[in-house]
């Protein structure tokens, strides 16, 4: 397996492990949100090189930039998210919370589907 497939597959869990933090409650939902945050965090940036380092990318430049294109949208989708949601406003408004979350993780639902579709195809 590709590191790029490991680390999509990997963040993918992740990502359903948080969906699943949100809809508990608690101080323990709140710590198992940060903590997997970091972790996510984490494997973002992993995931950055592995996107440069693929060789089914550096194969295919249109399919490369597209790629690069819909992480950075996923991204950017995240960091708003994040920028907005931080363990004090998750407190205060845990349904809004909930909501920014479905939404955001529909889009990431749909970048990984994509990501592991396309790359199956290269």
């Amino acid at each position: 397996m590709a590191e790029l497939d490991r680390i999509l597959g990997e963040a993918q869990d992740t990502h359903k492990q948080m969906q699943e933090a949100v809809k508990t409650a608690g101080d323990r939902a709140v710590r198992d949100i940060v903590r997997l945050r970091t972790r996510f965090a984490t494997l973002v940036a992993e995931m950055m090189g592995s996107i440069k380092a693929d060789s089914r990318l550096q194969a295919k430049p249109d399919v490369a930039r597209e790629f690069e294109a819909k992480f950075f949208d996923m991204r950017q989708a995240l960091a708003q998210h994040q920028a907005k949601w931080r363990s004090a406003n998750i407190d205060e408004d845990p349904a809004g919370y909930r909501r920014s979350t479905d939404e955001l993780g529909r889009k990431q639902d749909e970048f990984y589907s994509w990501a592991k579709n396309t790359l199956s195809g290269l």
